[in-house]
């Protein structure tokens, strides 16, 4: 999963990339992809159950941009959102701390423009072309056309699609025009010491237009997560104790990220490693299969399934078979978050 970060001009776009990308590079160029891993709790109590050899956490790919400056104009928008077209979701940046040069409610507003603009123009150009073509359009190109009226009345309006009312097949059908108004959108308020967790005018009329539009919005103290960052292991463990926080802000963000978009993990576990695999809501046991190897998808026979929650509470295998909370499932069993899997195979 790829995830775009965007914001207006000295936000801390870049400061926040780091921290999650745990960079050092200040001077990170636009467009930079980096791997963030997912720090799921559970696949640390899992390691701690197995002492495996090795542990391996879900991952998202994010990507750093320049700054959307509203006064560059089409050209440099353009620029900065080429170098996200093929995210599949976006992470605004809002700063909230002293010296931004814009409250965090006009920061909002500036994005949410940009956005509007550059898929009108997308939307309006496609639009006419199909209107205008010389051949009797296919089926899929009526319906295609349909649903772009619909959204060239919703943005012409700089009204915000709610991307929940399109059907995946919808979706599919204008998926080339890489609409960043469909594509989910989650909020990271970068706060410092003096404004963070606190509720003004400006905050609560941006978390109600989240929550209007479908967003979810999180909250991080970028000088705290830096301070974090710079302890060793064991120390930045004590001093989240003291602080009373089990995970830090930035570790939250990530797991936010990943549920938002619709991923949910799985697990597989042993001696040799544990590890969480990313797959989205509604996949079934064999595609499940597939993601940790084409040939266990090839030769499915069947899965072993047990939930974390159940391995937790009885604190054993044995304890879940002897209890019936170890299922045996066909292939199109639909795998939840949570679920620990051993697959039978055969090729």
């Amino acid at each position: 999963m790829k995830i775009g970060i965007i914001g207006t001009p000295f936000v801390g776009k870049t400061t926040l990339f780091n921290l999650l990308t745990g960079s050092t590079d200040t001077n990170s160029k636009p467009g930079e992809t980096k791997i963030v891993e997912v720090k799921d709790p559970r696949v640390k109590k899992l390691s701690e159950m197995y002492n495996p050899k090795k542990t391996t956490y879900a991952t998202l790919e994010f990507t750093d941009t320049n700054g959307l400056d509203i006064e560059a104009g089409a050209k440099e928008r353009n620029r900065v959102f080429g170098m996200i077209q093929k995210c599949d979701a976006l992470l605004w940046t809002i700063g909230n701390f002293s010296g931004v040069p814009k409250e965090p409610l006009e920061q909002f507003e500036e994005i949410k423009t940009e956005i509007i603009l550059r898929d009108l123009e997308l939307v309006e150009s496609r639009k006419n072309n199909l209107e205008n073509s010389k051949k009797k359009l296919e089926k899929d190109e009526e319906k295609e056309l349909e649903i772009l009226n619909r959204l060239y009345e919703i943005l012409e309006k700089e009204h915000w699609p709610q991307g929940s009312e399109y059907s995946p097949e919808e979706k599919k059908l204008i998926s080339s025009l890489s609409l960043f108004s469909l594509k989910p959108s989650i909020i990271v308020l970068n706060s410092d010491e003096d404004a963070y967790k606190k509720e003004t005018p400006e905050i609560t009329k941006t978390k109600q237009i989240c929550k209007e539009f479908d967003f979810v919005l999180t909250e991080i103290c970028g000088k705290f997560e830096q301070e974090l960052t710079e302890l060793e292991p064991d120390e930045r463990s004590v001093f989240m104790e003291e602080m009373g926080i089990t995970q830090s802000g930035l570790d939250v963000l990530t797991q936010v990220v990943y549920e938002y978009v619709g991923l949910i993990s799985f697990f597989t576990v042993g001696e040799d490693e544990v590890k969480a695999w990313t797959i989205k809501e509604g996949t079934n046991a064999k595609s499940a299969a597939g993601k940790i190897h084409s040939d266990l998808e090839r030769g499915f026979i069947r899965a072993e399934i047990m939930h974390y929650n159940d391995l937790m509470e009885k604190g054993s295998e044995k304890a879940l078979k002897e209890t019936g909370l170890l299922k045996v499932v066909g292939k199109e069993h639909i795998v939840e978050d949570g679920d620990i899997l051993n697959i039978r195979f055969n090729v």
